[in-house]
């Protein structure tokens, strides 16, 4: 096993107690987490820039990793197992100042 292209996840074997280290392809993690925050990215372009009286600044989401490599949001189903999860924090990036234009020499 190449340590550069596999990582380890430990996962929760049925019927037993404890846990084993299983094999996970990095390109399969990455391909995963690119999907997951692609289908993020479709949630945040429909998302108002205000909520009511509020201003809609920062968008958080947790999702658990399975041992496949799976990301899943916690509640919407997914593979049962054991699972390990990562945040992503968006915040708006701030809209540039126009420069002022200097005043035309007279």
């Amino acid at each position: 096993m190449n340590d550069k292209d596999t990582i380890l996840v430990t996962t929760t074997t049925t019927g037993m107690r404890g846990t084993t280290p299983m094999p996970l392809k990095v390109d399969i993690l990455a391909n995963n987490v690119n999907l997951f925050l692609t289908q993020i990215e479709g949630i945040l372009a429909n998302t108002p820039e205000t909520l009511q009286k509020f201003q809609f600044a920062e968008f958080t989401v947790s999702a658990e990793i399975s041992a496949k490599g799976q990301l899943v949001l916690l509640g919407t189903g997914g593979e049962a197992g054991a699972t390990g999860g990562v945040t992503f924090t968006f915040r708006k990036m701030p809209v540039p100042k126009k420069k002022e234009q200097p005043a035309p020499p007279s």
